[in-house]
C-alpha cells in the first residue's frame, strides 16, 4: 500500500469492487444507460444526457430506435456529440454520463437507444429511455422570450400575459 490512505478511489458506482480510477482496470469494461435526462422536441438539435456506464479511452456511437414506414419497421437514426468534428462519434468524459445530440424525430416514444463502441467490442440497447414532444409555434415564442432578460421589448413572457379582446 503507498500513501497514507488504506482504499483505492473509485468512481463511486456502486458494486462489490467498483471502478478504479487510478488507470489500472480498463475503462471500458461496461457499456450501460439507465436513463437519459431531458425532453427533446420534434424538431431536433436538442442536446441529451445520458446516465450509466461509459468507456472513457473509446468513442461511442449511438442510435436512436424510431419506428417508420407503412408496418412501423425499426430504422436506427444517428445521434451526434454535438462538438465541431466529432460528428457521431460521442465521448464520455466521467465514465458515467455521455452528452448527444438528437436529430428531428416524429413526436411520441418512447425510444430506445442503441450504443456501440468505434472499435465494434462492445454493444448496448437501452429500452425505452425519452420521449418526444411536439413542439408549436406558441410554445416556441413563449421559450423563446422568456430566455431574453428585460428590457427587452418582445411582448408577453408566457401565455398568460397575453391580452385577449373579446
Amino acid at each position: 500500500m503507498y500513501g497514507s490512505s488504506g482504499s483505492i478511489t473509485t468512481t463511486g458506482i456502486p458494486s462489490s469492487l467498483g471502478l478504479s480510477t487510478d488507470g489500472i482496470l480498463y475503462s471500458g469494461t461496461g457499456l450501460a444507460m439507465v436513463a437519459v435526462t431531458g425532453e427533446p422536441g420534434d424538431d431536433g438539435g436538442w442536446e441529451l444526457t445520458g446516465v450509466g456506464a461509459f468507456p472513457t479511452t473509446i468513442g461511442i456511437k449511438l442510435w436512436v430506435r424510431v419506428p417508420r414506414g407503412a408496418y412501423d419497421t425499426m430504422t436506427d437514426e444517428p445521434v451526434y456529440s454535438g462538438v465541431q468534428e466529432q460528428g457521431d462519434v460521442c465521448w464520455s468524459a466521467t465514465g458515467t454520463t455521455i452528452k448527444f445530440v438528437v436529430p428531428p424525430l416524429p413526436e411520441g416514444g418512447p425510444y430506445d437507444v442503441y450504443m456501440e463502441t468505434t472499435d465494434g467490442v462492445l454493444t448496448y440497447t437501452a429500452v425505452d429511455m425519452f420521449s418526444v414532444v411536439h413542439r408549436t409555434h406558441t410554445t416556441r415564442k413563449y421559450q423563446l422570450r422568456a430566455s431574453w432578460p428585460p428590457p427587452r421589448d418582445v411582448g408577453p413572457y408566457d401565455i398568460d400575459g397575453e391580452a385577449y379582446d373579446g
